[in-house]
């Protein structure tokens, strides 16, 4: 979420705390700052692709305060639906305006080679010097960044409901719904795994040039959820594991951490059959 635009957090953070009824002056200090902070970054200028990001953070917002009212819930299934009703909201927008994907996504990667540029331009102001191949790389990252741009926007979505839910909890004197699980019993349902039969079809199948590009966004969002899982999982194991231990664990994983995620994505996904964190409690070692 550090770079993430802030309205995902502070604008259902915000709803939240109106909706809730604020009493105290902590409330309504935190609905004053998430409301200013959001309405002040709406307000900015900007391209396609900055009113591409503002519209999916209005129907996010919007689809989120809905749902909460309808049936205020902690799960973490309401913060998948809540980003999936919303980005079919914002597909129909494009649609409606006649606007494709490759649009946006040329308007992405001008606005991130224009950031670039004036970074570079002041740094070389002072002197900095680049080594060879410095710019081809930088395209190339800009360029996997555009292509992933839906997938990196859908999990900064999911990422900012979940913050803004648990820090409702923590402000509000009176919280809608019932408190958020602890991370340890982070899940979802078991039928997303059929999100990576969808993603690997539209993949590999021969299907319009639309396909392969949307297979692989998706597998991008599951590949995280599963790997979020995972981690849950680890923690849920590791309760025992002295301090000296987990932290040498967590430099190790910081030198290896492709295939860190890698396996934590495989540990999330055999979770969806083995159920690790129920057998936990139930092993005598």
């Amino acid at each position: 979420m550090l770079f993430a635009p802030p309205v995902l957090f502070f604008g259902p953070l915000a709803g939240l705390l109106l909706l809730a009824r604020p009493r105290t002056p902590r409330e309504w200090l935190w609905l004053v700052v998430s409301a200013a902070a959001s309405a002040a970054w709406l307000n900015q200028a900007g391209g396609l692709a900055g009113q591409f990001t503002r519209a999916g953070a209005v129907l996010l917002t919007g689809t989120f305060l809905a749902l909460t009212v309808w049936r205020p819930s902690s799960k973490f299934s309401r913060v998948l639906t809540t980003s999936a009703i919303a980005g079919v909201a914002l597909v129909a927008w494009m649609w409606h305006l006649g606007l494709g994907w490759d649009e946006v996504q040329r308007a992405v990667e001008r606005d991130l080679w224009t950031y670039n540029q004036d970074v570079i331009t002041r740094l070389g102001e002072v002197g900095q010097s680049y080594p060879d191949g410095f710019l081809n790389q930088m395209a190339d990252m800009i360029r996997t960044i555009g292509a992933f741009y839906p997938a990196l926007f859908a999990l900064a979505c999911i990422a900012g409901l979940r913050l803004a839910w648990i820090w409702h909890h923590r402000i509000a004197r009176h919280p809608l719904g019932s408190p958020p699980e602890r991370f340890t019993a982070f899940e979802f349902s078991d039928q997303l795994v059929w999100g990576w039969v969808v993603g690997l079809a539209l993949c590999l199948l021969p299907l319009p040039a639309w396909a392969p590009a949307v297979g692989a966004n998706l597998l991008l969002v599951w590949a995280v959820l599963y790997a979020v899982r995972g981690l849950a999982v680890f923690f849920a194991g590791s309760r025992r594991v002295p301090g000296a231990v987990m932290a040498t664990l967590t430099l190790v994983a910081m030198f290896l951490l492709p295939f860190v995620l890698g396996g934590l994505t495989l540990l999330g996904l055999a979770d969806t059959w083995l159920d690790f964190r129920r057998r936990l409690p139930a092993s005598a070692t």
